[in-house]
């Protein structure tokens, strides 16, 4: 191989890894899910939610809107 191939296939690579890591973190966007609450927190924990406290409220994991939805309203 020349080394104008392996320069173009390690660029190449790094597209492909910077695309998955932007994905990922795209996966990790949180809403806003409720005020904060005990009885709310200890069925988020329960059901394995991930989430995050902000002023007060109760913000989820997007991707686990729905399990939230099941299980905590």
């Amino acid at each position: 191989m020349t080394k104008g191939k392996i320069l173009i296939i390690k660029f190449i690579l790094l597209f492909v890894m910077v695309a998955c890591k932007t994905e990922e973190i795209s996966n990790e966007n949180f809403v806003h899910w409720t005020e904060k609450t005990d009885n709310q927190l200890q069925r988020l924990d329960e059901a394995r939610i991930k989430y995050e406290i902000r002023d007060m409220e109760i913000w989820i994991n997007e991707k686990d809107l729905d399990k939230a939805v099941v299980c905590c309203s």
